[in-house]
């Protein structure tokens, strides 16, 4: 170990010290954006007070923190020293968690003219280093977060070479629930609640910029029809999202709140388990019932910020027809369904591939949530986007 992260044996966090080391990893002076340190300064200190971290989930979450700020100069610093080629029109994957949006944005990757971000590249938006270099640090980086979190394994399939959520982008301005996910920082998120997005969305482009500005080793000259792009956060701030991204198609998934939210609240707990020394499932329950409650019920079909509508999808048509509803989002984003794309997501559908191995097993009670109190809270959802009950116990 390095002698600049000798702090890591210290009992907090302190936001100067992951500050310097950032600096000293891009080999400058400290510049960071002050919105940004003011961020990180509130993060570290819910952490500190709340999260309970323990000594090695401490050790991993400066690391962590260190590596978000790192990007975060680094895309400054490329978006300041030269001009980045346009975007290409972003297609936007979003719905609650655990409703479908990983597969659909890993069927939809298949298309040979969509722009996918992969895992690799979204963790060094603006690395200068070689990609085989950046993508052997990933690789090392998702086999230890199955180390740390074995059962996130039977939940979410990462890897290197495939797409991931583009929170990694927005994350790096310390503005994201996604922290929330993580860790208990109830003080956080609520500083979190009362901030503008803006800037994290502003930040998001820059850092999508720069990714797409660099030459990978299987790109496909051509130009793209869109970029695609995924995650649940969206869904709480369209109006950002479209502001940033005006061009933008959205996609939202819809899945029975009954199954959904149990899911996510077992999705929270395991991960959180990993850096955590108590975590508290009851507690996870109520803050994903609050999470959802201020978003769900004000949604309506066809309805959202985009200039464009955005196009709503069942989680039983995608399950019941997934090279359906791949057509359907296709159509709606203007990108030709063609050929090889059409078989290369068959393949991929016939292979299963991209779906974790292992079955996500919870029991619901233990998140404090009884299904049928779930229904009756989000039933005018449910009737919106004519969802029926899909509850079993045990399932994800």
């Amino acid at each position: 170990m390095t002698r600049s992260l000798d702090r890591n044996d210290a009992r907090s966090l302190d936001p100067d010290e992951v500050v310097r080391l950032a600096s000293d990893t891009v080999g400058g002076e400290p510049d960071a954006d002050p919105e940004v340190v003011a961020g990180l300064r509130r993060l570290t200190a819910a952490l500190d007070a709340e999260a309970r971290l323990t000594d090695d989930g401490l050790a991993r979450t400066r690391t962590a923190l260190v590596q978000a700020l790192t990007n975060h100069h680094r895309v400054r610093h490329m978006t300041a020293s030269r001009p980045l080629p346009p975007l290409p029109r972003p297609l936007v994957i979003t719905g609650l968690l655990r409703t479908g949006t990983t597969f659909l944005h890993n069927l939809l990757s298949q298309h040979p003219k969509l722009r996918t971000p992969r895992l690799w590249e979204l963790m060094h938006p603006a690395d200068p280093r070689p990609e085989s270099q950046l993508v052997r640090e990933c690789e090392r980086y998702v086999a230890e977060y199955y180390r740390a979190a074995p059962g996130f394994r039977a939940i979410h399939h990462l890897d290197a070479r495939h797409g991931e959520e583009c929170h990694r982008l927005t994350a790096n301005t310390f503005r994201h629930f996604i922290y929330g996910l993580r860790y208990r920082v109830p003080g956080y998120l609520g500083w979190l609640a009362e901030q503008p997005m803006a800037p994290a969305y502003a930040h998001h482009r820059a850092a999508l910029q720069c990714l797409l500005a660099r030459p990978t080793a299987d790109a496909d000259a051509a130009e793209p029809y869109a970029v695609l792009l995924k995650c649940p956060s969206h869904l709480w701030h369209l109006d950002e999202l479209t502001r940033s991204f005006p061009d933008a198609t959205v996609v939202r998934l819809h899945r029975d709140p009954t199954v959904a939210i149990p899911s996510v609240c077992s999705l929270t707990a395991t991960i959180r388990a990993a850096r955590s020394r108590q975590v508290d499932p009851a507690e996870i329950g109520q803050e994903w019932l609050a999470r959802v409650a201020a978003v769900l019920p004000g949604l309506r079909r066809g309805r959202g910020g985009a200039a464009r509508a955005p196009l709503d999808v069942r989680y039983p048509d995608l399950v019941a027809d997934p090279l359906g509803v791949a057509e359907r989002v296709c159509d709606h984003a203007g990108v030709p369904m063609t050929d090889a794309a059409r078989d290369a997501m068959t393949r991929f559908v016939i292979a299963g591939a991209g779906r974790p191995q292992e079955r996500h097993r919870y029991r619901v009670e233990s998140f404090g949530l009884r299904p049928t109190e779930l229904a009756d809270r989000f039933s005018g959802y449910l009737a919106e986007f004519e969802l029926t009950p899909e509850f079993e116990e045990g399932r994800s």
